[in-house]
C-alpha cells in the first residue's frame, strides 16, 4: 500500500474516485468510510480506516458497526467499487502531551 494510495476522497467513488471521508456525529463521534479502487482488498481498506481512526483521535478510539460493502451504480464510470464504514468514537485524550522542543534552553 503505497502513500498515494491514502488520501481524502476527492468526487464520487462510482466517477472513479477512492479515499478516505468522514462525516461528524457528535464532538467525539464519527463516521468513517474508506471507497477503494476497483480490486482492492477490504484488508488494505481495514488498515486504511484504522490509520484514518488514529488521525481523527489523537489519543484511544473505538470502532464499532464495522462494514464491508459493495457499492453499485448503473450507467456509470465506475459500476462497482468496494468501501468499507465505521463508527469512530475518541475515547481519551492524547498520552503524551510533551513538548518537544522549548525555549530557553
Amino acid at each position: 500500500m503505497g502513500c498515494s494510495s491514502y488520501q481524502p476522497l476527492d468526487g464520487y467513488p462510482h466517477n472513479g474516485a477512492s479515499g478516505y471521508s468522514e462525516k461528524v456525529l457528535t464532538e467525539n463521534k464519527f463516521l468513517v468510510r474508506v471507497d477503494g479502487s476497483n480490486n482492492e482488498s477490504y484488508d488494505s481498506l481495514r488498515v486504511k480506516l484504522m490509520r484514518r481512526a488514529a488521525e481523527l483521535c489523537a489519543g484511544s478510539f473505538e470502532l464499532s458497526d464495522y462494514t464491508m460493502k459493495q457499492g453499485f451504480v448503473i450507467h456509470a464510470k465506475r459500476v462497482h467499487w468496494p468501501y468499507v464504514t465505521a463508527n469512530l468514537k475518541c475515547t481519551n485524550p492524547p498520552v503524551d502531551k510533551s513538548v518537544l522542543i522549548s525555549g530557553g534552553v
